[in-house]
């Protein structure tokens, strides 16, 4: 008998649940920070990037988070935003395929407000490709906004969704 109460002891004194300090009286608790996920929204998106969001969020919350879907977004291809977003995943809202897109705006001839329009243009750069334009003529290529105003590549092919290169008629 002794052995069973000697093991039914050392079983409570195992099996017991931690109990939290208690709080003096007056003191506040800070309750834990909500969990959250990260979840990285590119493509035809306003504000690609990374999110940081709740676990019950999603595809539509995290989208709405990067700003919604632009007008260059393929309508039939949008991802399922009824699906729950997941902690390091990333949620892609496809391009429309060349040839189906509205018309690319030709950097030789549009104005300055009309650059600045350009969804992912850097601020700055409408007036220098305008500058660039009437001090050196027109642009031959997409690529010069690279080598000759020093544009990073990465936003160069962001903005070819929605610029365009046509040359003078000679």
């Amino acid at each position: 008998m002794a052995l069973v109460l000697a093991a039914a002891a050392g079983w409570s004194v195992l099996h017991q649940t931690a109990v939290a300090a208690p709080v003096p009286a007056g003191e506040t608790v800070d309750p834990p920070a909500p969990p959250t996920v990260l979840v990285f929204v590119s493509g035809a998106v306003a504000h690609p990037g990374l999110y940081e969001l709740s676990p019950d969020a999603r595809v539509a919350d995290a989208i709405a988070a990067a700003g919604g879907v632009t007008t260059l977004a393929d309508p039939g291809h949008l991802p399922n935003m009824a699906e729950r977003v997941n902690d390091g995943r990333q949620v892609n809202v496809p391009f429309l395929k060349a040839g189906t897109t509205a018309a690319k705006l030709d950097i030789n001839t549009a104005a300055e407000a009309d650059l600045d329009a350009v969804q992912g243009m850097p601020p700055g750069l409408g007036e220098e490709i305008v500058q660039y334009r009437d001090e050196w003529g027109p642009f031959t290529s997409m690529s010069q906004l690279h080598s000759d105003l020093g544009v990073d590549s990465a936003t160069v092919t962001g903005l070819e969704h929605y610029l365009r290169v046509v040359l003078p008629q000679q």
